[in-house]
């Protein structure tokens, strides 16, 4: 039975992946900072999945959860959990990143969770990546961190904060690669979700439905690109 780790699996894409993964009999190692009644009701439903406390952005939060795992192979590493900002896209976060509304307290935590995240979830679990099958580490980006995409402008701290996880992949893609670990940012679409709000154009379950078919035909020819859930690739 393969293993997936989840983060940000509370709500959202990260439930949905849950969902998926372990209706698909894998086993799921859910964390979230807070949990939710509907992660915890999906739980109880199916002894596949366990629930864990976690927050990407707390040094020692990740430690404890590495203590918690133990030496159980990963076979996906999947970094969901983001933060769009202090306020949502569909309560105003695009007014509120605004140029000249700059809130530099709220970029830190953005980059926090959105960079640092996923990089301290890779480094503390790379050894248990390479001891599975699949061997896959996975980050949820954004087609809003290109740089040649960007025409509108604004939305700073999310845009930067999914630009610089775009090249923290690239690089975890090369490094990794030594280790035999295929390492990717995926851009899941505009989702139907809290972050994503009501407008989005797919939802949610169609794009984790995509993005586990990239995971499950990632292999080293798409590494260092930014795939979409459509399979299509995102320039940087």
């Amino acid at each position: 039975m393969p293993t997936v780790l989840i983060t940000g699996a509370s709500r959202g894409l990260g439930l949905e992946f849950v969902r998926q993964y372990a209706a698909d009999g894998w086993a799921v190692i859910a964390t979230s900072r807070s949990g939710s009644p509907t992660l915890q009701a999906v739980a109880v439903a199916n002894e596949r999945v366990t629930l864990n406390s976690l927050d990407v952005a707390d040094d020692a939060s990740v430690s404890a959860l590495s203590d918690a795992v133990g030496s159980q192979p990963i076979d996906v590493l999947l970094n969901n959990a983001g933060l769009f900002g202090q306020v949502a896209f569909a309560d105003g976060g695009v007014e509120h990143q605004a140029f000249g509304s700059t809130d530099f307290d709220n970029w830190a935590n953005v980059m926090n969770t959105n960079v640092f995240g996923p990089m301290r979830m890779a480094e503390m679990f790379a050894d248990r990546v390479a001891l599975s099958e699949q061997k896959k580490v996975v980050t949820l980006s954004s087609m809003l961190g290109s740089m040649a995409l960007n025409t509108i402008g604004g939305l700073y701290a999310y845009r930067s904060s999914k630009a610089a996880v775009n090249q923290v992949m690239k690089s975890m893609s090369i490094d990794l690669a030594k280790r035999g670990i295929l390492a990717i940012g995926m851009h899941p679409g505009w989702a139907k979700t809290d972050m994503g709000g009501p407008a989005a154009e797919i939802d949610a379950a169609e794009a984790v439905a995509g993005v586990r078919r990239q995971i499950a035909a990632l292999d080293a020819e798409k590494l260092g690109d930014l795939l979409a859930y459509d399979g299509n690739i995102i320039p940087y």
